[in-house]
């Protein structure tokens, strides 16, 4: 997957009121748990969703937002990177559904285009320990810092 590297100056200016975020990883494998960290942070005060992964259940919970945020780490960029994955026509086939597959199914079956972005992180370690590493921490933190001013915003 094609990744673009992010930086907080080239980001959006506010989010819209009704945002989700969908932090998705596995906390048992130490920065894999990067999107459940960024998500279980933003729950206590904005609505957010913590999952191991994406699943065609959370199509019903998308419905009624304007703006879908998904939170997640990847193995393709350089620890502690935030990236935005670029548009994909052919992304593999596999046992999971991937955050393009899942608002396609969404725009399906709601008849509506979902506005949605994606932030992934670059994971140092996949390890099985229940922590993120330092560069990831760090990652957290600024994503963490740059979407809580956006949402507070709309409050």
């Amino acid at each position: 997957m094609q990744m673009e590297n992010w930086s907080i100056e080239r980001s959006v200016e506010s989010l819209p009121e009704r945002t989700l975020i969908i932090g998705y990883g596995n906390t048992l494998r130490e920065d894999d748990g990067f999107g459940v960290y960024v998500a279980r942070r933003l729950a206590k005060k904005f609505k957010a969703i913590a999952v191991r992964q994406l699943t065609p259940e959370l199509v019903e919970a998308m419905a009624d937002f304007d703006l879908i945020i998904f939170i997640d780490a990847n193995i393709e960029n350089t620890p502690g990177t935030l990236a935005v994955p670029l548009a994909s026509v052919n992304e593999p086939f596999n046992h999971s559904l991937s955050p393009r597959k899942i608002i396609a199914l969404a725009d399906l079956i709601y008849g509506k285009k979902t506005n949605f972005l994606i932030f992934s992180a670059g994971a140092g370690s996949l390890s099985y320990k229940e922590k993120l590493t330092p560069p990831l921490k760090k990652a957290a933190k600024t994503l963490l810092g740059f979407l809580f001013a956006r949402l507070v915003q709309n409050r």
